[in-house]
């Protein structure tokens, strides 16, 4: 999953920033909506870069992908 900010998002300003709790809810509280994506190794060798395609056919439509060597991605789930 990836967070994207939702469209109509508000720019943060200082004030808005004080107001969001220390554990802010992505969606209610941040303006992000969770969005699925498909992670695919662009070599079968499983070294060099990974490439992320949103499961919405509409954003890949608009161009929506990442591609990011593999050492400079990683899952924050698991460093809290």
């Amino acid at each position: 999953m990836v967070y994207e900010p939702s469209s109509g998002g508000n720019a943060a300003t200082r004030h808005a920033w004080r107001r969001v709790p220390d554990d802010p809810d992505l969606e209610e509280d941040l303006g992000y909506r969770i969005v699925d994506w498909e992670v695919i190794r662009a070599r079968e060798d499983d070294a060099g870069r990974l490439m992320f395609l949103p499961a919405d056919e509409e954003m890949l439509r608009d161009d929506a992908f990442i591609l990011a060597d593999e050492d400079a991605v990683c899952n924050v789930e698991h460093r809290l």
